[in-house]
């Protein structure tokens, strides 16, 4: 049992060790894909507080939400959740994130969005 634990311990690292170098990467697809879940809604809200404006305040709203504020969370998200999942340690990342795009699936199976 024990020599179980100890080569599942050491394939977790070994592929932990292959992702590590692309965790930026990855992070940035957690966050787009986190993201498009709730866009839909956050377009909806947007559209509600700007119907009845002028068209350049619609335009401008949207260009300001979508463009910049959906931009900027990705910006400033992936690197935190880069180094968040760093904090784990190689050990766990491999299982981190395949329950990270579990939970993503989840996501978008019960937003009827697979």
């Amino acid at each position: 049992m024990d020599s179980l634990l100890q080569a599942l311990s050491s394939v977790a690292l070994t592929i932990g060790s292959w992702l590590q170098p692309h965790l930026y990467n990855i992070s940035l697809l957690l966050v787009v894909c986190f993201i498009s879940l709730y866009a839909n809604d956050i377009i909806k809200v947007t559209k509600r507080f700007v119907a009845r404006r002028h068209f350049i305040i619609r335009v401008l709203c949207f260009v300001l939400v979508t463009g910049f504020g959906m931009g900027l969370l990705v910006v400033f998200v992936t690197p935190f959740l880069s180094k968040l999942l760093l904090l784990l340690g190689v050990k766990w990342l491999a299982l981190t994130l395949t329950a990270a795009f579990f939970v993503l699936g989840i996501i978008a199976d019960k937003k009827n969005q697979i």
